[in-house]
């Protein structure tokens, strides 16, 4: 299986539209940033895009915001992922700052094993594993994600999700460390990609 490289999230997502549907997709953003993270459509703009990262990512959310973003096809109960989620970006910053190396800084997103035909358990994501790479004593906060299923149409969502979470586990571990920590790369694993949520 071969890693494809993407200059953006737009970019990944203009070429997953080419390829679904299609099973084991992998692809890579060498370098993570606010600006290659955004990619708006029809479906979802950048207020919506912000509300549904605030909210996974466990931070405050208005009922002004929930009644103007939140749609069923947007993600419903299957696609919120704010379960315990402060205590699982405190886990892994933890994780990070007392093991550089560590291959345990994971946010699972279930908390639990599901049954197959809940679907309000069966979240696409299954989990963000993070981890600190260093070069020539440089460190950079690096992520994968992996995807049980991801809709095309739903990634702009995930994209900027993942970013927000590794904004808020990067500026936590660098509160922590004595060493400079950048934003590194993000590489998204897709077991089945399908253009829709109804494919």
């Amino acid at each position: 299986m071969s890693i494809s490289i993407y200059k953006s999230a737009k970019e990944m997502f203009e070429h997953s539209n080419t390829l679904s549907p299609i099973n084991d997709f992998v692809g890579k953003i060498d370098y993570f940033n606010e600006e290659n993270a955004i990619i708006e459509t029809d479906l979802f703009d950048i207020d919506s895009l912000r509300y549904y990262a605030k909210k996974n990512c466990g931070l405050d959310v208005t009922e002004k915001e929930k009644e103007l973003f939140e749609t069923e096809y947007r993600g419903g109960s299957q696609g919120d992922y704010s379960s315990e989620m402060t205590q699982k970006i405190n886990n892994v910053v933890d994780s990070l700052v007392n093991f550089r190396n560590s291959k345990r800084a994971v946010v699972m997103m279930n908390n639990q094993w599901w049954p197959h035909d809940n679907t309000d358990e069966a979240k696409c994501l299954r989990e963000i594993h993070f981890r600190l790479e260093e070069e020539d004593n440089n460190f950079k906060l690096c992520s994968t994600g992996f995807f049980r299923a991801q809709a095309v149409d739903i990634m702009p969502k995930n994209f900027y999700f993942v970013y927000t979470i590794m904004s808020e586990v990067l500026e936590k571990v660098k509160k922590e460390v004595k060493f400079e920590v950048k934003m590194g790369s993000y590489t998204h694993f897709v077991t089945i990609l399908v253009p829709t949520r109804f494919d």
